[in-house]
Formats: C-alpha cells, structure tokens, sequence
C-alpha cells in the first residue's frame, strides 16, 4: 500500500500476447493495495509516439527531460574473410568471420559490433512473386532510389501477405517494418588486425535460414561491404588488476569472453581460469589450439573444455564439480564472467552457483559487480 508505480510496457502487436507480462505486472502491484500514478503506457515496436507519452507522464511527476545522444551512424566495413569452424559437427555450422578495421576505429573488450542484416536475394524473389510486383520497379527510402527488390532485403517479409495484396511498390516498402540490428560479441582486440566475429547459422521450424545468420554466412564473400557500428560494452569489462578472472562460455559465447582473455593476457594478469562447452573435441574445439597455447605459456591457469556428446557433460556440470577450486578462487576476490545463450548457460550457470553458494552470495557477487553476464 505504501508503493506508488507507473508501468511501461514495451511489446510488438504481431505477437499474440501484446504487452502480457506488463498487464500482468500492472494486475499483480494494483491487487495488493500499490497505487497506479497513471494507466500503463503500452508501446508497440518502439513506437516514438508512446514513448513521449511516457516521457511526459514522468515529466508531470517532476523528472527533468535529457535528450538521448544521436545513434552513432552504420558505416561500410568489408568482409576480409569467412570460414566454417566445425566441419562435421552435429551441432549447427559456426563460422569464423573477420572485418577490416575502418581507419580509426577503436573497441575494447567486450564490446560489440553492431550489424545491420539483409534478407538473401533468393528469399526476396520468392516472397515478392505473389504480389505480382516487378522486382526492378522503383522506390525511395530515406531520399534514396531503389530497385523493390534492393529495399526488400532491409525489411522484414512477414508470412502472411493479405494486408499487402495490391499495394503498389512504393506503399509495400512503406508498410513494411526495417530489419533490425543485430549484436556480435567481438571475439578480438584492435591491435590483432582484424574484426573477429563467431556466428552460428540459426535454422527456424520450416528449414529455413534465420535471416541475419543465413545472410552473413552464406551470403557474403570476402570483398563485400556490412554495414556495421561499434557498440560499447561497459557493463562487460575484464577486470584489469591482479584479481583473478573466471570465465565461462558455450558455443559461439566463446567469442565474448576471448576478447576478455586475451586483454588480461596482454596486461600480464595470468591468474584466468576458462571453462567452455560445446558438442566434441574433434569437430567444436573453438580457438582450441590458441587456448593450449595460452596456457602452455601460463596465460591460462587452468582450461576446462566440456564436450557434452562425449559424455562430459555441460560446463555448469564441471563448475559444480569442481567447487573447491571455485571457493578458493572466489575467497581470493575472482570475478566470474558468463557469456553464452541465456536459455542454456545463463540459468544453468546461476542455478548451480546458487546451489554450490547459496542465494545471498550469488546477490553478493551481483551487488559487488564480481559476477557479470552477457547472455542472449
């Protein structure tokens, strides 16, 4: 009863829920006695108009209006190379992808890059030929002229086509919703050369491609340009003191905490412990040679490599098993850092250090920024 809310609740009406978790959330706080400072402001796909109505609501209660810093805008970064990592591997093929460096460019580790997708040129022929459209009429996006079928692979190409059926080629481009971006976790540092990237092609329930996975490894060859920005990564920062660092990874998560690795390697902070999943050693063995490498030169004080189909089983696993080199390292002030898929790892890996610490020091290592995740 003392609680006074407002809720915002961001969603997307092409799914079937819209806004649920928020209605619920909004139900739940008013059903035991907190009060609503206004009806939940409900905002479909980021729309700017909603946004403002929320923005005014807190500036009625008071909050001082700060203009957000402009996007920093996508450049043209070209694709020196591409390469399949896991020939054989039953799991989905991975792929190596390295950028040129843009004159001037700077990351540090664990940022991201950002990349802006396109639907493949074959995906596009297929969905427009329904409407009856010629693929080379033209079109005007942001004060540019086009080909149809050129604007297509910046938009999403939704299933069921009913609403769009007579639309010229101008109103269909208009109608329909652009791409968005997607993040990489940059497995590299600047001084390395290249833009190192670890993508595993995705494949929905009909067999077909995802679209950003399918485009930049298939797609793409060496020469062609991605349009792409730098993003930075505070919240996912190596500690760069004598500390030791735990790191813990699977599959392609192995990109985010490489850059991390090798960072501390560089300061001379050689107290690192990795451990990472995947399928087999012979087939998803990531990076596999680097990492002895580091660790035969005692950059890496211990390696953990869990391959789940030759009966290791998963690196949460490993973890729990090895839970008095865990308290040792964490009574020394170790950082743990986690990047892999939220599903998977993420809850796997905070169920067994809730289990092995209890709930209260799990909060701890959150609170005291010593446990930091990058999980999608």
């Amino acid at each position: 009863p003392s609680l006074s809310y407002g809720v915002l609740a961001l969603g997307d009406r092409r799914y079937p829920a819209y806004c649920a978790f928020a209605q619920r959330l909004d139900a739940w706080l008013g059903g035991r006695g907190a009060r609503s400072l206004f009806a939940p402001v409900e905002v479909d796909n980021g729309d700017p108009l909603a946004l403002a109505v929320w923005q005014g609501q807190l500036q009625a209660l008071g909050a001082a209006r700060i203009e957000p810093p402009p996007e920093r805008p996508l450049q043209s970064w070209q694709l020196a190379s591409v390469q399949r990592l896991n020939a054989g591997s039953p799991g989905g093929p991975a792929f190596e992808l390295q950028l040129r460096p843009l004159p001037g460019s700077h990351w540090a580790p664990g940022d991201l890059l950002e990349i802006a997708p396109r639907q493949r040129a074959e995906r596009v022929a297929a969905w427009l030929q329904p409407l009856g459209l010629a693929a080379d009429s033209r079109v005007e996006i942001g004060g540019v002229t086009l080909k149809l079928a050129t604007a297509l692979e910046t938009r999403l190409l939704p299933e069921d086509q009913t609403a769009l059926r007579g639309l010229d080629a101008q109103a269909l481009v208009d109608a329909l919703v652009p791409l968005a971006v997607r993040q990489y976790s940059i497995a590299s540092l600047p001084g390395e050369g290249a833009l190192r990237l670890l993508v595993r092609q995705e494949r929905k329930a009909d067999g077909r491609l995802g679209i950003a996975s399918g485009w930049l490894t298939t797609a793409l060859r060496p020469g062609d340009q991605v349009q792409a920005r730098l993003r930075t990564h505070p919240g996912f920062r190596p500690p760069l003191d004598e500390r030791p660092l735990i790191l813990i990874a699977a599959g392609t998560g192995l990109a985010g905490v490489r850059s991390l690795l090798a960072a501390r390697i560089a300061a001379g902070h050689r107290r690192n412990w990795l451990l990472f999943g995947e399928r087999t050693a012979a087939h998803d063995d990531f990076y596999g040679t680097e990492l002895q490498a580091w660790q035969a030169q005692g950059g890496l004080a211990r390696l953990d490599r869990v391959f789940s189909r030759e009966g290791d089983g998963y690196v949460q696993g490993r973890l729990e098993a090895q839970r008095d080199l865990l308290l040792d390292w964490l009574a020394a002030d170790a950082v743990i850092m986690v990047c892999g898929s939220l599903q998977g790892l993420g809850r796997g890996v905070q169920a067994t250090l809730q289990a092995l610490l209890g709930e209260a020091e799990v909060q701890r290592l959150l609170d005291e920024n010593r446990y930091r995740r990058d999980l999608y």
